[in-house]
């Protein structure tokens, strides 16, 4: 069983050499039979810790296209198909220290052969997020609700509701392949990778891993995909269109409702922390009408 760890990266080199660090540390101790690989996807194609990152990695890809998506889609299409699964975490992620190593835990998902699987993660919070030495404190686990490892309906209708974060999510490659076309619609919505978990939710071929698997940085990003926030309204905006293709109307109603709510709507979180012009709630319900 061959399962690659990739970790697309931008400018954030501190942190992805400290989760390099520690999964080097896990691979050491780890005595199961499945086989990682860890490999790096760079937007940065000047970044003057390249020759550190490629001894930490066991490979060391620059990106063909450009930004977050173009990231992940190129190690999909190029890359992928080289393993039975791949387990993706961003840059400024941490692997959970609890008394598992994680990678025993990542094999027992596998063995479910589900093409998707989302492990539960906690949030932690620093003062020194450049520090390879940081201190950090941790929130409880992200998901609470017994009903996403237990009813599949409510999991199914939580992550319609808005995409998963991109932590512990783990993808069967065959499912990555299928979707490869599909995907080129999602490139520049900042959530491609949530692409390949939505569609086996719809296909009822995603599962709940209830173990935080991850720890997801709290911090108000203002760099990478959260540069600027408005593009990352628009970026939900088209994927939220673009999945219009992709799920039955059932389906796409509850998306609706969750992007309207959590996103687009007037008291929206992500609108009210815009400064920037954006559509109104009802431009944007005409310009998913008309797609």
């Amino acid at each position: 069983m061959k399962i690659c760890i990739v970790i697309p990266t931008y400018r954030r080199n501190v942190q992805l050499v400290r989760l390099l660090s520690q999964l080097a540390e896990l691979r050491e101790t780890y005595m199961g039979q499945a086989e990682y690989s860890v490999f790096v996807t760079d937007s940065d194609l000047n970044n003057p810790a390249s020759d550190i990152i490629q001894q930490l990695c066991d490979r060391y890809i620059l990106n063909k296209g450009t930004g977050f998506d173009d990231n992940l889609f190129y190690f999909y299409k190029d890359y992928a198909g080289a393993f039975d699964f791949v387990f993706s975490c961003s840059d400024d992620d941490l692997f959970n220290c609890g008394p598992v190593n994680v990678l025993d835990l990542l094999e027992v998902a596998v063995r479910q052969d589900k093409a998707a699987v989302h492990f539960n993660h906690f949030e932690y919070k620093t003062d020194c997020p450049d520090s390879m030495d940081m201190s950090y404190t941790l929130s409880p686990a992200a998901y609470h609700l017994p009903a996403l490892s237990d009813d599949p309906e409510k999991f199914r209708a939580r992550f319609l509701w808005g995409p998963p974060r991109h932590v512990g999510l783990l993808y069967k490659s065959s499912h990555i392949a299928g979707l490869l076309d599909t995907m080129t619609t999602f490139r520049g919505t900042l959530h491609l990778y949530a692409v390949p978990f939505m569609c086996a939710l719809e296909s009822e071929d995603a599962s709940f891993f209830d173990y935080p698997l991850n720890y997801f940085s709290a911090a108000v990003a203002k760099d990478g995909a959260w540069e600027n926030t408005a593009n990352v309204f628009h970026g939900l905006l088209q994927y939220l269109i673009a999945s219009k293709q992709l799920l039955n109307p059932e389906s796409f109603e509850i998306a609706q409702r969750g992007f309207m709510r959590t996103y687009f709507g007037k008291s929206a979180w992500l609108r009210k922390m815009i400064s920037a012009p954006l559509p109104t709630e009802t431009e944007v319900l005409a310009s998913i009408e008309q797609a």
